[in-house]
């Protein structure tokens, strides 16, 4: 099953002038949460967890779905249907070693990842 996580407050929240949060914002997530389901699910790799929020889509690989070289295949397939190109991370921290790619969905930015923490083949 696949996961969606939801980073948005409710339509009617107030902000902080005391109005409601405008609909433009909420309208563009909505609009990046339907194609990233239609992505993915066209992909059909079950189990991705999918996270919109109003900077960018950002799909995982999960470490339990498979081990690192097929989690890094998924990674290159969806970054190529996403016009990016999948690579190991190098920069030094936390995320170094992940297979990471960056693309476009319907003009929203994307980021595609796997945690790796063994050498991949």
């Amino acid at each position: 099953m696949t996961a969606a996580t939801f980073s948005s407050a409710s339509a009617a929240s107030p902000d902080t002038g005391g109005g409601l949060l405008p609909a433009r914002p909420l309208a563009a997530q909505a609009h990046a949460l339907r194609a990233a389901a239609a992505f993915i699910e066209q992909a059909g790799i079950p189990g991705l967890s999918l996270t919109i929020d109003e900077g960018q889509i950002t799909i995982q690989v999960p470490a339990h779905l498979a081990g690192p070289a097929s989690r890094t295949a998924a990674v290159t397939l969806l970054a190529a249907a996403a016009g990016g190109q999948a690579a190991r991370d190098t920069r030094p921290g936390p995320t170094r070693g992940w297979i990471i790619a960056d693309g476009q969905l319907a003009g929203h930015h994307v980021r595609i990842f796997t945690a790796i923490t063994e050498a991949a083949p």
